[in-house]
């Protein structure tokens, strides 16, 4: 594939993800890290969309940022910082088919339990919320994707939609900048890196407008259940290309 057609394709790819991840505050990684992985390898695409999905993050955080509630996610933020940097290990140590395989199960079984609206019995949310900060954060420092399980429990515990966007996207933030620093000193950021996020910002900021418009227009129940059926077939094929089953 030449340069150019990897820009091109990138660019959809990346405006795509933006306005989901707008519209529903999760799922920027989830549809980003499939695609571009059949042409970049992981350890460059994984640093490109954190990079990417903390703008869009601050874009959905800043103008709902009074309906953030610090004193109920605290403990999901607190246990996805400690575990971020191992999650960057993983990255740079783990074979690339092994993670992309896994990844993709993970996905899939993520946007599979979201989609069966799965509500779990919980007895103790502090511990519920330690796991799912825990796991997040380990798969936000790996491949990108925090967002599945800390829906999955958002959700369970019946918060609303705006307070849903923006402790998602408060989380988005902080994990996303303990990544990127996390990067850093593995050495994944890089010229080729940077030149890649400077050709692609245009599309994201389109997705994001896209996105701040339509949440309002959309009804946001069917569009994410559309999302996660997208999401659970990029996933299914992550998990093909990484045992080598599709290109």
């Amino acid at each position: 594939m030449t340069v150019s057609a990897v820009l091109v394709f990138a660019v959809l790819i990346i405006l795509a993800a933006s306005f989901v991840q707008t519209l529903t505050s999760f799922g920027f990684a989830l549809i980003a890290l499939p695609l571009l992985s059949l042409f970049l390898p992981l350890r460059q695409a994984v640093p490109i969309i954190v990079i990417f999905s903390l703008f869009v993050c601050l874009l959905v955080v800043i103008p709902n940022r009074r309906d953030v509630n610090v004193r109920q996610i605290w403990l999901l933020i607190a246990a996805g910082i400690v575990a971020a940097p191992f999650g960057t290990y993983l990255l740079v140590v783990v074979d690339a088919s092994i993670l992309k395989t896994v990844t993709g199960l993970l996905i899939s079984l993520f946007a599979a339990l979201m989609l069966l609206g799965r509500s779990l019995p919980i007895r103790n949310e502090r511990i519920a919320f330690l796991t799912a900060g825990l796991l997040s954060g380990l798969l936000n420092g790996s491949i990108s994707v925090s967002g599945p399980p800390l829906a999955l429990i958002l959700s369970n515990q019946g918060m609303g939609k705006q307070e849903f966007r923006a402790n998602l996207a408060l989380n988005g933030v902080v994990l996303n900048l303990v990544s990127i620093v996390s990067f850093a000193a593995a050495g994944l950021l890089d010229r080729e890196t940077g030149s890649f996020l400077a050709g692609t910002i245009p599309a994201m900021l389109i997705g994001v407008w896209l996105g701040a418009t339509a949440v309002r227009r959309f009804d946001e129940r069917l569009f994410k259940r559309l999302s996660l059926w997208l999401i659970l077939g990029s996933g299914i094929w992550t998990a093909l290309s990484g045992l080598g089953w599709v290109g």
